[in-house]
């Protein structure tokens, strides 16, 4: 909605939803047959809603607004439950209207199903929880099953996780990405849906495989999405687009693994020349940069380099690893710096004119315009900066 200007007449309607909003994941109620209730929820917030409810993330009319959307933790099956304590009523003596105050409330379940599959939602809650218990018993992943691991856990010990690689020519898996596309509008700032007619996407899915009771669950865990384009001269660049891992799956390493999992089927690929990232958000960064250098480390990709390095050699190792050029310096400085003593002064200066030169490259644009005195000034602090954080990284690797 648009705020109008007599906001502090009207505020009492207004909710903000990324507060009013919440994500469930369920799941059967396992181990305890004297439970309450026939299902458990895991719990999270979205980070953004303004594709839903527009920038302001607010929508008018209800006070003690409630929006639930509840999921089946594999199969994505969807209810989605809006309560409120009190709705708006144009004229009435509690909900006095100005030219300024909106003709009546938003249509809150409207504006969701607009980007929900509405065939996949749930209208009555005893339903959604038959669905959630019969669903535990025969969801299975779709697609084909690319890499399987484990994690450890404190709370139910060893726990195992599949990723599975599938395209939209799987009918049976669009229908099923249009129930899990809707996280990304609330959990990646910018996202938007992609177009699930154009058959050259392909989806890798992560999901926790549970064993009980000689029955095995799943529950979805996230995705990435990827698309290929042209490789001069008949070759494929594979673009990471989307890439999520649900909040109550995060920092356990299972971004890191699914991240991992894809750049290793790159390097198997005969068709794929380079692997490259769309808009990364600084966390993917951190997380792409630590993976890069563990995987260059482990395969010796750096033996014998000192700076400087030659553009021959960077050439090399770029088209051998699959990386673009500019991820592929900035693992090789991480790489020197990590190596260097700066007591050294000309072993130090060689990097640090190795570094500053790419920086100037990189920053051509905005530097060529200053006088010869600020760009130096300013390509030292930006040397400076990128130092402080490759430390910052070295740290985590």
């Amino acid at each position: 909605m648009d705020v109008p200007a007599n906001l502090s007449k009207i505020a009492p309607w207004i909710s903000k939803t990324t507060e009013c909003m919440e994500l469930r994941l369920v799941q059967p109620q396992l181990g305890h047959p004297d439970a309450s209730e026939p299902v458990s929820y895991t719990v999270f917030e979205p980070t953004f809603t303004y594709p839903i409810f527009g920038e302001q993330e607010v929508v008018f009319g209800y006070k003690g607004l409630s929006i639930k959307i509840s999921y089946t933790s594999g199969s994505l099956r969807i209810y989605p439950c809006i309560d409120y304590k009190q709705k708006y009523e144009p004229g009435s003596s509690s909900s006095a209207t100005t030219a300024e105050t909106p003709e009546g409330p938003d249509d809150v379940s409207n504006m969701l199903l607009d980007f929900l599959p509405k065939q996949d939602c749930f209208s009555n809650y005893d339903e959604f929880v038959r669905a959630v218990q019969e669903d535990a018993e025969s969801f299975r992943p779709i697609g084909e099953k690319i890499h399987e691991y484990s994690r450890e856990s404190s709370e139910s010990g060893e726990e195992h996780f599949e990723i599975y690689r599938t395209s939209f020519t799987n009918e049976k898996f669009k229908k099923y990405h249009r129930r899990m596309q809707f996280f990304v509008l609330l959990l990646i700032e910018g996202s938007s849906y992609i177009e699930e007619n154009d058959e050259k996407w392909e989806i890798y899915t992560v999901y926790k495989r549970q064993n009980t009771g000689g029955s095995t669950i799943y529950h979805f865990v996230g995705y990435c999405t990827t698309y290929p384009f042209f490789y001069w001269p008949e070759c494929t660049r594979l673009r990471i687009s989307q890439f999520l891992i649900l909040p109550p799956y995060q920092k356990e390493g299972h971004g890191s693994e699914l991240y991992q999992t894809i750049y290793s089927t790159c390097m198997l690929r005969n068709d794929v020349k380079e692997l490259t990232v769309e808009d990364p958000s600084e966390d993917f960064a951190d997380m792409r940069d630590r993976n890069d250098m563990r995987y260059l480390n482990t395969h010796n990709a750096f033996d014998k380099l000192v700076a400087p390095v030659s553009r021959k050699t960077m050439k090399e190792l770029r088209q051998k690893f699959k990386l673009t050029d500019r991820q592929m310096q900035r693992c090789i400085e991480m790489y020197l710096l990590s190596r260097i003593n700066p007591k050294q002064k000309e072993e130090y200066k060689a990097f640090r004119l190795q570094v500053k030169q790419r920086l100037y490259l990189f920053n051509l644009d905005a530097l060529r315009d200053l006088d010869p005195e600020d760009r130096k000034d300013k390509l030292e602090q930006t040397f400076d900066n990128v130092i402080e954080d490759y430390h910052r990284l070295l740290e985590m690797i």
